[in-house]
């Protein structure tokens, strides 16, 4: 005797595999346009990033004095891979976000070839005289 799969529950198990389906997919990453010979010795960049993206600033999950938009960035995995901002809690009211930058090195293995280095932003309790935030 042979079992036949009524049509609802064929529609109820191919729905429940397009929910599962929908949660497994990756957001989209942008990534930069790829140069010839973007990689120096230890996977450091030989070029600088491309210009940063304007983030949308989604509304501040809590007060304004205890939550701060950190802008996105390039960062670099073999290319360079743009880092959405987000908000982030305060350390303590009143602290200073200091963006992080990418510097320009000579680099340290063969003294001629320039490489480009992330130093990453950091939290401070008073802004420098020389150095601005990007408070919004």
């Amino acid at each position: 005797m042979k079992k036949f799969i009524s049509l609802e529950s064929l529609f109820f198990t191919a729905g429940i595999l397009l929910l599962f389906a929908g949660c497994m997919a990756k957001p989209p990453v942008d990534v930069a346009p790829q140069v010839a010979s973007t990689e120096g010795t230890y996977g450091q960049p030989t070029q600088p990033p491309p210009p940063d993206q304007k983030d949308v600033i989604p509304i501040a999950p809590g007060p304004r004095t205890l939550w701060y938009f950190i802008n996105g960035y390039w960062d670099w995995r073999g290319q360079y891979v743009w880092v959405p901002g987000h908000w982030r809690t305060r350390p303590h009211p009143g602290d200073i976000w200091l963006v992080g930058e990418w510097m320009q090195q000579t680099n340290q293995v063969n003294q001629t070839n320039t490489v480009y280095v992330w130093k990453s932003g950091h939290w401070r309790s008073e802004a420098p005289a020389d150095k601005e935030s990007t408070d919004k």
